[in-house]
């Protein structure tokens, strides 16, 4: 792999989950800018998705191990979560597409609580997925800085960090009532989206860290 690649792949993996968040932080940012990220965000992933295009092609070679058909069904259910919530998010459009979408369709409460619910599912699968791959994106990291093994962090340091992620990413996934939202009750706010928008935003970054925890567990155990 050359050092051109790492660096664009570096750039589309540290942008996927910083505009995640964004997209997700709705209550905090205006709504035209919502929907541009959001539309922004689909961008960025087609553009992961055209970077590992090989993946697709490969899933009729080989053979299909526990570990191999985790990965593909977090993956599946990924990209269907995606174009799910992406389409529900069109369907109730108040700006980029309101023109081209019928007004039933934008009244929709259901379509609405399919956008707003399932994008938590979003945030658990990318934990997981990122998880899965966490030790060969960390060696492409290392690598395209030219990380000296000794000097990366501290043992100590990564089991604070480890510990402040699983507290606080339990946490929001209570004060943001995540499993309500997946079973599709009808929640219009919760505690946390009366937090500041700063605050907010940590709660789902600790959120998508604690499911990237878990995605490195489950990596580690089917190897």
């Amino acid at each position: 792999m050359n050092e051109q690649k790492i660096s664009k792949q570096m750039v589309v993996t540290i942008l996927l989950p910083i505009m995640l968040i964004l997209v997700m932080c709705f209550h905090h940012i205006p709504k035209l800018l919502h929907e541009i990220i959001g539309v922004a965000w689909l961008l960025l992933m087609g553009v992961h998705i055209y970077q590992h295009r090989r993946w697709f092609s490969g899933l009729r070679q080989g053979s299909w191990k526990a570990g191999r058909v985790i990965n593909t069904l977090v993956n599946i259910l990924l990209l269907v979560l995606v174009l799910v919530v992406i389409g529900a998010g069109i369907g109730i459009s108040n700006y980029l597409f309101r023109e081209i979408i019928p007004l039933d369709i934008q009244r929709s409460i259901t379509i609405h609580q399919f956008h707003v619910s399932l994008g938590y599912g979003i945030i658990i699968l990318c934990g997981i997925h990122w998880g899965l791959h966490w030790k060969g994106w960390l060696g492409q990291w290392k690598k395209g800085l030219n990380i000296d093994k000794s000097v990366w962090i501290r043992p100590w340091y990564k089991y604070c960090l480890v510990a402040i992620i699983i507290i606080v990413g339990i946490y929001s996934s209570i004060i943001n009532q995540v499993g309500n939202r997946l079973l599709m009750k009808h929640i219009f706010a919760t505690a946390a989206t009366s937090l500041p928008g700063g605050a907010y935003a940590i709660l789902l970054a600790c959120l998508l860290g604690l499911y990237v925890l878990v995605g490195v567990v489950i990596g580690r155990v089917i190897r």
